[in-house]
């Protein structure tokens, strides 16, 4: 559609830019620029709202796409959500799986059109989780599109992305398996694995542990840095992994977890000397993940207070001041962790 006269143009500048569109007016036969952008969708909602509020116009039968939605919808949502950066990125890539549907007017839409993209996806051989999360999008969009009143039928309740299958299913860690880490506990990253075991962190929270966020008089780790709101927590230093970590602080580095010469494990690195100790102790088909899985079947067993465990493994529940550190609060979870033999 051919816009009117004065409404004014975007334009795609030459080179390697982050943002390579710009919004241009013309002011006295001169085109002046007013706003630059990563994608052309968001010029153009820019165009849109400029023009409404400097000249109380719009572009006559103009819909709105799936790609303008989602490109209005994300400012107003991250404002009142305040979400991760892994939220966002989760954001990003799901909305690239409908790119198929991003200039289709939302309103033209139909349960058939989002079904066939997740479809699409699970015969390709994406996971459960990408599609789950490909879902959730469709539901927010649909959502904010009812509240701005641009459709009054939701379709996301009615879609489906089949059954869970476990690509990878979590094994716990045998007694006889835990017993032979402590026997090797002196070789190269083995400490490392027990701490795990004993603790309930994920990799990246252990990883990313400097030595001033463990209180050794006290006896306890404070988890600062964490994938949710839920994993910034305080677990306490289970005795029998007491002297690791002490030894631990004694290496040099800034953070706990450290090679030789105190530089940070990445994942990566750490992955690499994961595999290391499986292959020693004959347990090469264990992942990472199955320390927290073997955490929470041994609290359960032991019989461990719900909202004790859910607080050292950081899973969401419970209402926040429980989670705020207190002595009380360290004996409690003193109490649970210690459960861990």
């Amino acid at each position: 559609m051919r816009k009117p006269n004065g409404y004014g143009s975007i334009k795609k500048l030459s080179g390697n830019r982050r943002r390579p569109f710009v919004f241009v007016i013309s002011v006295e036969g001169k085109q002046k620029p007013v706003q630059y952008f990563t994608t052309q969708v968001e010029a153009e909602i820019f165009q849109a709202d400029y023009n409404k509020l400097h000249f109380h116009r719009s572009l006559p039968a103009h819909q709105i796409t799936l790609a303008e939605l989602y490109h209005r919808w994300l400012p107003a949502h991250t404002a009142n959500t305040n979400p991760s950066q892994s939220t966002l990125d989760s954001y990003t890539n799901s909305f690239k799986h409908l790119v198929p549907l991003h200039y289709e007017p939302i309103q033209n839409l139909k349960y058939a059109d989002y079904q066939k993209i997740l479809d699409s996806m699970r015969k390709s051989g994406l996971s459960y989780s990408s599609c789950k999360k490909v879902r959730s999008l469709i539901s927010l969009l649909e959502k904010y599109a009812v509240k701005i009143e641009l459709i009054n039928k939701c379709y996301a309740p009615l879609l489906s992305i089949g059954k869970n299958k476990a690509v990878r299913p979590h094994h716990p860690f045998s007694r006889q398996k835990i017993n032979l880490l402590w026997v090797h506990c002196d070789e190269p990253g083995v400490d490392t694995v027990l701490i795990l075991l004993y603790t309930g962190m994920r990799v990246g929270e252990m990883l990313a542990l400097q030595k001033t966020d463990v209180n050794i008089r006290q006896g306890y780790i404070r988890i600062t840095k964490s994938k949710t709101a839920s994993g910034i927590r305080t677990i306490p230093i289970h005795h029998q992994i007491f002297p690791l970590i002490t030894n631990r602080m004694k290496s040099s580095g800034l953070y706990l977890i450290a090679d030789s010469e105190g530089k940070q494990y990445d994942y990566s690195r750490y992955c690499q000397l994961w595999r290391n100790v499986m292959h020693s102790i004959t347990a090469d088909g264990h992942t990472t993940h199955d320390c927290r899985h073997t955490v929470a079947t041994l609290l359960d067993n032991a019989g461990a207070n719900e909202t004790a465990k859910r607080r050292i493994l950081g899973h969401a529940g419970g209402d926040v001041t429980e989670r705020v550190y207190t002595h009380k609060g360290l004996r409690q979870l003193r109490k649970c962790i210690e459960l861990l033999k």
